[in-house]
């Protein structure tokens, strides 16, 4: 007997010392709400020491409409055995000693002995993560107007620059045609160059423009198959396809996914047109296609287009997405603003997706991309 009253009063004593070491706050209390016990969490976080607490109504530790609506809830509870937030963890607010409030998240278990119940409650004061929420709902809502500030700077510039762009253009012009018997060449040189130059500009405006038209513009999700997409993007390009001697080889079937369609038909003609013309073989080869098992992407659609084309240096591999960026001079390979690939990973993250390359010089390239987020491991 004597043994078995030491080894209770050892377990008591254990007991007591795990509940005032837990970092959270631990209470127990009997069906009529009263507190029965008080870890050393529980004081830190109220302000009330245990002997101040134990055998007061739990309510003392609410605020309005908790404490109110308290009781009801718990006798609701062993009236019906219906439970709202027994056993689930939620979001409340404690009232301290000092009545201040504080956030703080509450799970709550039942015990049953015999005929008496019992409820443990287990409290984190979240007050910390609570303000890293709102800093970084601040700091997100900042960057979001910071990115609309700037997107309509450019759309309001880049219109206003059309017009005397096209002023420029169109006087060349007129100097040429109504001047031009009266002119040397090298005037003639200089206002070809400036119709050149002007043209250049005008197109490198459309294409900020369109970039900027892109965040300005809700996509217009559908199921859409993709094997149609392609399909119409084959025979829209067909006379380049045919003039530069090009295979496209389709491997096996593509998915359907829930896309804007304008948007990813674009994405498709833009990498399609990007192996045609930064390739110089006499036979070029563009396979397209999609597999569930790129590594880190299991389970994810990941397509490609893949060419036998003249490929990337690993070095440039981030460079070509930016915005006019060329890797070549300014008429190579057919020409080009450089904002191709900008515009087809703009579209591709708004989808939630993800683009990236991999490239052998003199050998070819593949691009893969994502319409859908990946998906946490």
């Amino acid at each position: 007997m004597n043994n078995l009253a030491s080894v209770e009063t050892f377990n008591d004593k254990q007991l007591r010392s795990v509940l005032d070491n837990t970092v959270d706050g631990i209470v127990v209390i009997n069906s009529q709400g009263t507190i029965l016990s008080f870890n050393r969490a529980c004081e830190n976080l109220f302000g009330y020491a245990a002997n101040e607490a134990i055998g007061k109504n739990v309510r003392i530790l609410m605020p309005e409409p908790y404490k109110a609506n308290h009781d009801s809830f718990l006798s609701n509870y062993l009236r019906t055995g219906q439970a709202k937030i027994i056993g689930i963890g939620r979001e409340v607010v404690g009232a301290r000693k000092d009545k201040t409030e504080f956030p703080m998240w509450l799970s709550i278990g039942d015990v049953i002995e015999g005929e008496d119940h019992f409820f443990v409650g287990i409290l984190r004061d979240i007050t910390m993560q609570k303000e890293q929420e709102a800093e970084l709902k601040k700091y997100t809502k900042a960057l979001e107007d910071s990115n609309r500030h700037l997107d309509d700077f450019v759309y309001i510039v880049s219109h206003d620059l059309k017009e005397p762009i096209r002023g420029i253009s169109s006087y060349a012009q007129f100097m040429i045609e109504d001047h031009g018997a009266e002119m040397d060449a090298d005037a003639h040189h200089k206002l070809n160059s400036m119709l050149r130059m002007s043209r250049r500009m005008d197109e490198l405006i459309d294409k900020l423009l369109y970039y900027s038209r892109l965040n300005r513009t809700e996509l217009a999700y559908t199921p859409l198959d993709i094997n149609k997409v392609v399909s119409d993007i084959i025979e829209l390009l067909e006379p380049l396809i045919q003039e530069q001697n090009v295979t496209i080889q389709i491997d096996g079937t593509l998915p359907t996914l829930t896309c804007d369609q304008a948007r990813t038909g674009e994405i498709f003609r833009n990498l399609i047109t990007n192996a045609i013309k930064y390739n110089d073989k006499k036979d070029k080869i563009i396979n397209i296609g999609v597999t569930t098992e790129y590594a880190g992407y299991e389970g994810i659609n990941v397509f490609y287009v893949r060419d036998n084309g003249i490929g990337i240096d690993k070095q440039y591999y981030d460079t070509i997405f930016k915005m006019f960026k060329r890797l070549h001079a300014r008429d190579a390979y057919g020409g080009g603003t450089g904002s191709g690939l900008a515009i087809v990973k703009k579209i591709i993250s708004q989808h939630n997706g993800e683009i990236w390359v991999d490239s052998h010089v003199g050998e070819g390239t593949s691009f893969f991309f994502t319409l859908e987020e990946k998906k946490d491991a």
